[in-house]
């Protein structure tokens, strides 16, 4: 019988995997190590989800699986109702007035079919002296950021110990001061705001202006110091950790331009867009649980993790460039009431006692893509003869919704206020629009007997008569 002789393959000495580690087993193992990183993370978000909403993992789990379907948001995404986001901004344990709102601002998101929605950040001043709905139809008045602390101190609707406090009181004040449905709230104190940076490790902001404070608060006075500090920031770009950017946002005390409300108001709007940049952005995706977690012990809010799984799907791809940024402050809407001569404090009373102003501008903050892209130059005149300085007010509030506004100055007086398309057709939105909000009629010729009136500055002229500017002539030192 013939013999078999069998010779035992000798391995590569460069083959220095084990055989039972075979091609398909490394893919799986990977597929595993994946899957036990993503689970771990996906794990720390649940809990940081449930930390952040104050509900349970589960809960927060269903809710960010479910994409925001069938959410309150994206309900009104698909009705194109626009939604309004109260922030209330305080400080919190350990600060001179816990729950004294000091920055304060409406976002409202306009949602649009087939197109990215329209969004408006408004800043509200906290030292506007306004009328506060408390519970048992009980009204007081007060500076408006009393309004949340009022409600956290039990004297709103809702008790004290529950998240909903401060705004059921702040809420409703809003409402009725700016004329449109407030749908969410979120109140965040000092250190969410801080950490809330720090935890994505920190923001990039463009500086406008150098500027100075000498007189930051250094600490609280009722924990004993009622010091000052100086602070300092120079023009450009600028990478700032939570502690600097909270004091870039807060600063009230800028010289030049920087000592307004206007500014400190477009301050906070801009840590708020460089946070929201960071947020979205690929690294700042894998900091969302730290983030979370750093917002859950200091946020209150009504808001469900559907409902901001929604909100971030709708919001999420707009350019920061095209958001709306705008400031009502004495410089429109609203008068310094002349302490420490007219007024017991420094307050700020609208010039409309009514309201009804101020709600009309907001209830019309969005303007048609059509007007905006025609960039027509549109220039204001004061037609007004009392002196209010009408023409800059329009010029500041038009170019804050996007027009390219001049201000042309003082003009003979007339009554009825008058939109001219001087563009030979080429502004018509633009003309239509401002005809619209001013309740008038586009007119397209004007004959002006030789120094009376502006010669043509051509696009679309406004010129705003004493009837329009009559709401803007307040009476200082009376106040409601």
């Amino acid at each position: 019988m013939a013999s078999i002789s069998t010779t035992r393959r000798r391995r590569s000495s460069y083959n220095v995997l084990p055989r039972w580690l075979t091609v398909k087993r490394i893919a799986l193992a990977l597929i595993a190590a994946v899957v036990l990183v993503t689970g771990t993370f996906g794990v720390r978000l649940a809990l940081s989800l449930a930390h952040a909403f104050h509900t349970n993992p589960i809960s927060a789990v269903l809710g960010a699986l479910g994409g925001g379907n069938g959410s309150s948001v994206a309900q009104s995404r698909q009705r194109l109702q626009r939604i309004n986001i109260m922030v209330y901004g305080y400080g919190g344990g350990g600060h001179d007035g816990a729950f004294l709102s000091d920055s304060i601002m409406l976002i409202s998101i306009n949602p649009r079919a087939n197109q990215q929605p329209q969004i408006a950040e408004i800043s509200i001043p906290r030292d506007w002296y306004v009328p506060i709905e408390l519970n048992q139809a009980k009204t007081t008045f007060g500076r408006i950021n009393e309004a949340y602390a009022d409600g956290m101190n039990g004297q709103g609707p809702v008790a004290s110990n529950q998240p909903g406090a401060g705004a059921s009181v702040a809420d409703p004040t809003m409402q009725h001061l700016l004329g449109v449905h407030i749908d969410y709230f979120v109140g965040v104190d000092f250190s969410a705001f801080k950490s809330a940076v720090d935890s994505v490790g920190g923001v990039d902001v463009v500086v406008p202006n150098t500027f100075t404070d000498t007189q930051y608060p250094h600490g609280e006075c009722d924990q004993g110091d009622c010091a000052y500090m100086t602070v300092h920031f120079n023009a450009g770009p600028q990478h700032m950790n939570g502690a600097t950017a909270l004091i870039f946002a807060r600063s009230r005390h800028g010289n030049g331009s920087e000592g307004s409300d206007f500014a400190r108001s477009r301050r906070q709007q801009l840590v708020v867009a460089a946070l929201k940049q960071k947020v979205v952005s690929i690294g700042g995706i894998g900091n969302l649980p730290d983030l979370l977690n750093a917002l859950g012990d200091n946020v209150l809010t009504n808001l469900t993790v559907s409902d901001a799984e929604a909100l971030f799907g709708l919001v999420k791809d707009v350019n920061p460039a095209n958001i709306e940024h705008v400031s009502i402050d004495n410089t429109n809407f609203l008068y310094d009431c002349g302490y420490p001569y007219r007024c017991g404090a420094y307050w700020l009373y609208a010039n409309d006692s009514s309201f009804q102003s101020v709600q009309h501008f907001i209830q019309n903050v969005f303007t048609p893509d059509a007007a905006i892209k025609e960039k027509a130059p549109v220039t204001f005149f004061d037609a007004s003869g009392n002196g209010t300085v009408a023409s800059g007010r329009w010029t500041q509030l038009t170019t804050m919704l996007g027009f390219s506004s001049t201000d042309g100055g003082r003009i003979p007086k007339q009554v009825v206020t008058q939109v001219i398309d001087e563009s030979g057709g080429k502004d018509v939105q633009t003309a239509k629009w401002l005809a619209s909000y001013f309740g008038v009629t586009v007119t397209t010729q004007k004959v002006v007997p030789t120094g009376s009136g502006p010669a043509a500055a051509g696009g679309v002229v406004v010129e705003l008569g004493s009837a329009e500017e009559a709401s803007f002539v307040g009476n200082p030192g009376v106040g409601y």
